[in-house]
């Protein structure tokens, strides 16, 4: 298996996911921001149908190789506005969106146009970093540094009005407190030399109660910190 399907069939943020979606067999599911496919693959065995989008070519790509090498023969990978999504009102059973929300310059537009493809009676899981307000701004900061792509990094509260303001309303909540290594983290980012050794001294800069609320540790060379993720299923409000 390749470094990538080894880091999606690793990640336990999928095992969230797959609670909060409960699929079921005939589930004609949308992966929103799909980016390598790890939700879509892990999805696949137990729904219909997968359609994965994302707006960006290149990850799209890779996802349609990963699809070849995996032989997840029920999922199709497309580039799509997630803005103005390709499909009728009312087209999905479920709708996902793992750990792509923060990069959305609109998230509540694109949470409005998951609603609409969403059949009456379906769900939307929503999985991502969430920040409180005293790490709002450290960690989204090295999200910037790691990703300039990076948007925001939302706290719980600001998740919660995002969704009201699009029509949704919690169902259900999860959280995952997540510890990582950070040479694994840099090089999944694909993050460059020059910019990994100024997140090394930006990690040693934090404040003495940042480090101890992120769990930074330096031992013999390793460096590792947590950080919170959390999953919802969303339904009409």
């Amino acid at each position: 298996m390749s470094d990538d399907g080894q880091r999606i069939h690793g990640d336990p943020s999928l095992g969230v996911v797959l609670e909060l979606a409960a699929p079921q067999s005939n589930d004609r599911v949308l992966d929103v921001g799909t980016t390598v496919g790890a939700t879509a693959f892990t999805l696949a065995p137990q729904v219909a149908s997968v359609e994965a989008v994302d707006n960006r070519l290149d990850t799209v790509d890779e996802a349609r190789r990963l699809s070849r090498e995996f032989g997840a023969d029920n999922v199709a990978f497309s580039v799509a506005n997630l803005y103005n999504l390709p499909f009728a009102d009312g087209s999905f059973t479920l709708v996902t969106c793992r750990n792509a929300l923060h990069r959305f310059p609109d998230p509540i537009n694109a949470l409005r146009e998951m609603l609409r493809v969403l059949d009456a009676g379906g769900r939307i899981v929503v999985y991502d970093l969430v920040v409180t307000p005293e790490l709002d701004r450290y960690l989204n900061e090295l999200a910037r540094l790691s990703n300039p792509g990076h948007r925001r990094h939302s706290t719980r509260q600001e998740f919660i009005d995002q969704f009201a303001a699009a029509g949704l309303a919690v169902a259900a909540e999860r959280a995952l407190r997540r510890t990582i290594d950070l040479e694994y983290w840099l090089d999944a980012a694909a993050v460059d030399a020059g910019m990994a050794e100024v997140i090394r001294g930006r990690l040693q800069e934090l404040p003495l109660k940042v480090q101890t609320a992120i769990d930074l540790s330096v031992a013999d060379n390793l460096t590792s910190f947590s950080y919170d993720d959390v999953g919802f299923r969303l339904e009409r409000a």
